[in-house]
């Protein structure tokens, strides 16, 4: 498959993630232990959440930590009732 492997991983799901968890903002690292990612492949993903609006970030300088936004809140009640 030329361009890199197929997404397996819908985009419901990676917010789903942020739901879940006990915590207001998640690192690229942890996104990617609960996808079966590495770093490198998670980053894009999120990155195209936040170019959405469903996501949001803040750059620490090594550190990006992520949070869901309410619009990734509806994306995933939306996705959830299809």
């Amino acid at each position: 498959m030329p361009g890199g492997r197929e997404e397996t991983v819908e985009d419901s799901e990676i917010l789903q993630i942020f739901l879940d968890s006990e915590d207001p903002v998640l690192f690229t690292g942890e996104v990617a232990d609960e996808i079966g990612f590495s770093n490198q492949g998670t980053l894009p993903r999120l990155h195209g959440l936040a170019d959405r609006d469903l996501l949001k970030s803040k750059d620490g300088g090594r550190t990006i930590v992520w949070w869901l936004t309410d619009e990734g809140r509806e994306f995933i009640e939306e996705s959830e009732s299809d």
